[in-house]
Order: structure tokens, then C-alpha cells, then sequence
């Protein structure tokens, strides 16, 4: 079932709900406001008739409120993109192209960057014989999230990085990463 959304007012086309916004700029381009206030553009194969775009703006703002808040993505490996194209193209019957976003760029380096910190903190706990477990009981954080965090799965803050550093007798230091490509 879909929540309720509301019209703006202005137009037949716009669906909002909450902070999410989507809206036919045109016969076959959407633009999608996520609640972050990203936007985010997909096109149709084919031009949607007017009496159509209402309900499919709905649609289409109702699965990038559920992926984009499952944080499918980040979970699956997958992209957003992916699973708002299949279930758009698939299960609603709207044949949808492209869903680039303008903080893609952004969020596959932080996806990396998490990767691969985890990936650092893992090798670090298995140099010195340290289990996960063990490890996590010394920072006093539950198990499972330290394998997340060692999958990069899980966006870690800085005092808990700062109590794995301490307790891997490690220290966190951010390097100019342009320099080193140089390099």
C-alpha cells in the first residue's frame, strides 16, 4: 500500500511526501527532491500522458523514500538506481532510464573510503592476533557492528574509531591522498 501523498497545489504532476518531492519536468523526464534536498533526474522511454504522471510521480517518490531510508544501496552493493529502475520498469510498468543523482560521485567515495578503513582495521586485529570479538568487547561496542564496520557497511563516528585505534594501539591520521597519487 502507498502512503498518502499530496499535491503542491500548482500542478497536476507533483507528488510530495514529507521532504520528498517528484515531479514530470516534462512528457519524459522526473525529477526526484530526496530528503537530503539531492535531486535526482530519470527519464522515460516513452512520453507519459498527462493524466498518468500523477501517479507515477507517487510511485516513483514512494520507492526512493523506501530504498533511499533502507539504505539499500549500502546493504546490497547494489545501487539506489538499480533498485528504483527495477521496481519502476518491473512492477509498475514504467520503463525508466538513468536516476543520476548529484552526490553519486560523493557517496561511492565515502562507500569506498569505509571499505577501506574496515578492511585497514581488520588486518590490524589479525596482526595482532586480537578477535573480533575480543576487540569488541575492548571498545565496548557490539560484535556485529565491528564486522560491519570491518565490511564498511557501517558509517562509523569518531570516538568509537578513536577507541578501535587506541585499542589496536594504532593512531588515526588523515593523509593528503592527491599528493600520494602523484606519487
Amino acid at each position: 500500500m502507498l502512503p498518502i501523498f499530496k499535491g503542491d497545489g500548482n500542478t497536476i504532476n507533483t507528488a510530495t511526501k514529507i521532504m520528498l518531492q517528484s515531479r514530470f519536468v516534462d512528457d519524459s523526464t522526473i525529477e526526484v527532491i530526496a530528503q537530503d534536498g539531492e535531486k535526482f533526474t530519470c527519464n522515460t522511454y516513452f512520453p507519459t500522458p498527462m493524466q498518468d504522471q500523477e501517479d507515477y510521480s507517487k510511485r516513483l517518490a514512494h520507492n526512493f523514500e523506501k530504498y533511499f531510508k533502507d539504505n539499500i544501496g549500502d546493504e546490497t552493493g547494489m545501487g539506489l538506481h538499480y533498485w528504483i529502475w527495477i521496481q519502476m520498469n518491473y512492477f509498475e510498468g514504467l520503463a525508466i532510464a538513468g536516476g543520476k543523482g548529484e552526490k553519486d560521485n560523493e557517496r561511492i567515495f565515502l562507500h569506498k573510503e569505509r571499505v577501506r578503513i574496515g578492511t585497514r582495521i581488520r588486518e590490524i586485529r589479525k596482526e595482532r592476533n586480537i578477535e573480533a570479538k575480543t576487540l569488541a568487547q575492548l571498545i565496548n561496542i557490539d560484535a556485529a557492528n565491528l564486522s560491519r564496520i570491518e565490511q564498511g557497511r557501517y558509517s562509523v563516528g569518531l570516538d568509537i574509531l578513536s577507541r578501535i585505534s587506541l585499542a589496536l594501539g594504532t593512531r588515526i591520521e588523515l593523509v593528503d591522498f592527491v599528493n600520494q597519487e602523484k606519487a
